[in-house]
């Protein structure tokens, strides 16, 4: 296979934003789009030069992968159908609605024997990547990711819509089981959770406190990792990365933009290095399509597969029942 065939099935905000990218893709090409609505995917087609499919079936039997940005409820019963014309499929965040759903999906998959990856966007980012050649051994992780309130993505709760970023992030980061998870949230202007706050802690000791809110003014998408003998900022908006880590006399630094250490009292021949590399701006969702495609063409591992979508489901589905239980407990007013 020289060239991908690829579909969009979903034409909304994010679906339009995969669309435009696909184009862009040297090893694949957009044969087309679907949509339940097919005035929003005729508009799309004709911007892009494709095919609006009159039907789901006609999408898939015309694509040889495809990238599911539809509405999270029903992102298994279009993931399933795709896998069972042995489809390559992109499944937009989250995986599924449940984990028993993301479960059903990963057994189409096995059976299947197609490539599906998930798109948590975030560990594309540049900021996370770079970081991730520092981490060792986190001990505490503080995250935030704040935006403003906005209609779509209301059909799931601010933790599916926008703590599973992070969650994804952290369960990556910190490779552990979760033992402990304590989680707090409200409803504020839709008719589910808009703010919430959960405190995870992991097997091996560390803890996560992460911040979800889509009622902010200005956006904010922010992680902190502190683990023995260094401390990094990560902005994903930027994207942006300090890191400042204690060091014996003589340790090679880790990147170019190490600056001189400065000298720690009490700490005898240690010193803090500062390193603030000087990050490629790149577009995160084109990079989740180009390593996409390799795993289709070439068999390169999935930088997030079905596992590790999973994984992130089944700790916000903890988190939003821990909110639910919270909330069942307050008096009525």
């Amino acid at each position: 296979m020289s060239m991908l065939g690829v579909s969009v099935i979903g034409c909304g905000y994010l679906g339009s934003i995969h669309a435009r990218l696909w184009m862009q893709q040297p090893a694949a090409r957009l044969v087309g789009v679907y949509d339940l609505v097919p005035e929003r995917a005729q508009e799309l087609a004709r911007e892009l030069g494709v095919t609006a499919f009159p039907t789901l079936s006609d999408a898939l039997d015309a694509s040889d992968a495809v990238t599911v940005a539809v509405s999270t409820s029903s992102h298994a019963e279009v993931v399933l159908a795709a896998l069972a014309r042995a489809k390559h499929v992109l499944i937009e965040k989250p995986v599924a609605a449940t984990v028993a759903e993301a479960e059903d999906i990963a057994q189409a998959a096995a059976r299947a024997g197609t490539v599906v990856h998930v798109g948590h966007v975030e560990r594309y980012n540049a900021a996370f990547v770079a970081a991730r050649r520092y981490v060792t051994r986190p001990l505490f992780i503080e995250a935030h990711r704040l935006s403003p309130f906005r209609i779509r993505g209301t059909d799931v709760s601010v933790i599916g819509d926008l703590m599973i970023h992070d969650l994804d992030l952290v369960v990556a980061l910190v490779g552990e089981p979760a033992l402990r998870v304590e989680a707090h949230g409200v409803a504020v202007v839709s008719d589910s959770v808009d703010i919430a706050n959960a405190r995870i802690e992991f097997a091996g000791g560390c803890i996560a406190n992460l911040t979800a809110s889509r009622l902010t003014p200005k956006p904010l998408r922010k992680l902190r990792l502190f683990q023995p003998n260094a401390y990094l900022s990560l902005d994903f908006s930027a994207p942006d990365l300090e890191v400042y880590r204690l060091v014996a006399e003589g340790e090679q630094a880790l990147s170019s933009s190490d600056q001189a250490g400065i000298e720690v009292p009490g700490f005898g021949s240690k010193t803090i290095l500062y390193d603030h590399p000087q990050l490629e701006p790149t577009n995160a969702i084109m990079e989740e399509h180009r390593a996409f495609v390799a795993s289709i063409l070439n068999g390169a591992p999935a930088v997030v597969g079905l596992a590790d979508g999973i994984a992130a489901l089944r700790l916000a589905q903890e988190i939003e029942q821990r909110v639910a239980e919270r909330l069942s407990s307050l008096p009525v007013q």
